[in-house]
């Protein structure tokens, strides 16, 4: 159904095929008509596992939650599938209230988990008695990619370190739990934070209490590495500077939808837009068809499955503008050696005009799209921003309030922008001394009001702005870790610097030095000074160098000698674009011999997590 999420050794279609069968089994046990309703944040993961032609073939219409509805008479069911929230019951009970009628039922399908919360508030609204089936959807881990998949909790970070609620933790380790029954029992994890430690102690309870999984063999991943998002704050308030990162940093990328207006595509119409990608054309018509009516907008697919964007997604934005100039040539080339050869075979140059035509197709979008980015990074604004933020990366007078803030501040600039800005400069110095802190304080207050101190409150308890230490833990692994690069180069890198142009995410870079020999154990002292726990366990007896079971007999030494380990990131609390870059920049390195699964809560970037954090 998907076959960009299909690889050999962690195929993710049969994550994708299993979230849609769990489906399939709740809707066919509704017997009659019915709808779908659904919640808004459940429209882009429902395209995630499933097709518009399922709801089709079963003459299903899918329509957007919202607070009054009304339903045709014909209709004998109606079917939520909802986030459990206590505040999207109250639209529920609205419904059953203006929609009841004989022989009606309506039916919730929770994503990823009943809420007994919810459930008790129907039955406080006395309407209990309209709700048919109160099932969920356990789709804890969604495939973006055929080596990424994400929770889509925005909030997961903000849900913990703010508010105290660990949901997030727990879905994330009935997840792990739920990828080792698809993919075989982990043998080896690693991890560091507080959070990534919780999460891990979820799952190996859960594991444990699931006995055939605790006795499982070893499966297709090698490795698990859980990284707290708490350990590694600067990198997603960092700009990213690939070319998916500026993607979604400046225009959003939605589970892998992209939607801009249609004016900066010259050669969007009704006929370009019946691309033969089925995929693409399917997943946004169903999210067109959902989402109200915005107008001439055009939604591009963004993942491995358009081969164009697979080569250059994760490059920096500079060597983007290089190879697309040169995609761009080899088409025109193309084009014009075959209208030499039109008069030799009339029927064959149709049909290579008519490949060619289609390949033009995406180099015209995603130049179209570089230019709006081009445009972007023009700007005095984008250009001081980074400078000042590459300042404090190498940690120049960060123990001072930054002049750069202070003028921010006085111009009344966007908030969201000067305490991103604060928060990057805390981040680099280990915290704030105390008079420094209390000077940003007082200026902002002064500037935006005294309810920017409550917002302040929220960045505090979340971490991303402190007293200052005594350990100076950043200053320390920039050198040790080498996290920044003087030298960094940008076209045909040599190290993951590239995507920040000369930083390199803390994150990535334990992940690299733990593939080294000794690797985490060599790293154990270098980041003790990071917050929370340092731990490590093992799940399985490890049968030679890998401890690899082969399908049929014993695999021979020379074959796990050469394998490549399959490694499973964990991030908890969300990655970036650009930490997800620089993985795959490792995983391409033939040295490194390892492959990536990467898995998160959220892919974030600057804007969306400090937002999130806010409370905007």
């Amino acid at each position: 159904m998907f076959p960009h999420l299909k690889s050999d050794r962690v195929n993710l279609q049969l994550l994708q095929e299993s979230a849609c069968r769990e489906l399939v089994q709740q809707l066919d046990a509704i017997h009659g008509s019915k709808v779908i309703v659904l919640d808004e944040a459940m429209i882009g993961p429902l395209g995630l596992v499933t097709k518009l032609n399922l709801f089709t073939e079963r003459s299903i219409d899918l329509l957007p939650l919202k607070p009054e509805m009304r339903f045709p008479k014909k209709l004998s069911n109606i079917v939520y599938i909802v986030r459990p929230q206590v505040a999207l019951m109250d639209q529920l009970v609205a419904h059953v209230k203006t929609n009841s009628q004989h022989g009606r039922q309506f039916h919730i399908l929770f994503m990823p988990r009943r809420s007994c919360l919810c459930i008790k508030h129907l039955e406080n609204k006395e309407v209990m008695g309209a709700f048919g089936r109160l099932e969920e959807l356990p789709w804890n881990f969604l495939p973006l990619d055929a080596d990424v998949v994400s929770m889509e909790m925005l909030h997961a970070y903000r849900d913990v370190s703010i508010d105290g609620d660990t949901t997030a933790l727990y879905q994330a380790a009935i997840g792990l739990v739920q990828l080792q029954r698809l993919y075989g029992r982990i043998p080896k994890i690693y991890g560091k934070g507080v959070q990534a430690q919780l999460v891990w102690d979820h799952a190996k309870q859960l594991a444990i209490d699931e006995k055939s999984l605790y006795n499982g063999d070893k499966g297709a991943i090698d490795q698990l590495i859980l990284l707290d998002r708490g350990i590694d704050l600067l990198s997603p308030l960092a700009t990213q500077l690939t070319y998916e990162g500026l993607i979604d940093e400046f225009y959003g990328i939605r589970q892998n939808q992209l939607t801009l207006p249609a004016e900066h595509f010259p050669s969007y119409n009704a006929v370009n837009s019946s691309s033969t990608a089925a995929t693409a054309v399917r997943a946004a018509e169903e999210s067109e068809r959902l989402l109200s009516d915005r107008g001439q907008r055009k939604t591009l697919m963004l993942h491995s499955g358009e081969e164009l964007y697979a080569e250059l997604r994760n490059k920096n934005f500079n060597e983007v503008r290089m190879l697309l100039v040169r995609k761009v040539k080899e088409i025109r080339e193309q084009l014009n050696s075959n209208s030499q050869q039109q008069k030799i075979n009339l029927s064959s140059f149709y049909d290579r005009l008519e490949q060619l035509t289609e390949q033009k197709r995406a180099p015209s979008d995603h130049t179209a799209i570089a230019g709006l980015i081009d445009e972007q990074l023009k700007s005095y604004a984008f250009n001081d921003d980074l400078a000042a933020e590459q300042e404090f990366m190498v940690c120049a007078d960060i123990d001072k309030p930054s002049s750069y803030i202070e003028d921010l501040i006085a111009r009344h600039s966007e908030l969201h922008n000067v305490l991103r800005l604060i928060c990057l400069q805390c981040a680099a110095a280990s915290g704030f001394k105390e008079r420094v802190l209390n000077h940003y304080k007082r200026e902002l207050a002064h500037v935006y009001g005294l309810e920017v101190l409550l917002t302040i409150s929220n960045l505090e308890k979340a971490g991303l702005l402190h007293a200052q230490t005594k350990l100076r833990a950043y200053a320390v692994l920039r050198k040790t870790l080498h996290l920044t690069v003087d030298d960094s180069v940008e076209v045909n890198p040599k190290d993951i610097s590239y995507v920040h142009s000369f930083y390199a995410p803390l994150t990535a870079r334990l992940v690299e030095h733990s593939l080294k020999p000794l690797g985490w154990q060599s790293l154990k002292s270098q980041i003790n000074n990071l917050p929370g726990p340092t731990f490590e366990d093992f799940q399985v007896p490890l049968i030679g160098i890998g401890g690899r079971h082969g399908g049929g007999g014993t695999p021979s030494e020379t074959s796990l000698l050469h394998a490549r380990r399959v490694v499973l990131v964990l991030f908890v609390g969300g990655c970036t674009f650009a930490e997800i870059a620089a993985l795959r920049f490792l995983a391409a390195q033939e040295d490194n011999n390892v492959q990536f699964l990467i898995a998160t809560t959220k892919i974030i970037n600057k804007r969306t997590f400090l937002e999130s954090v806010m409370g905007s």
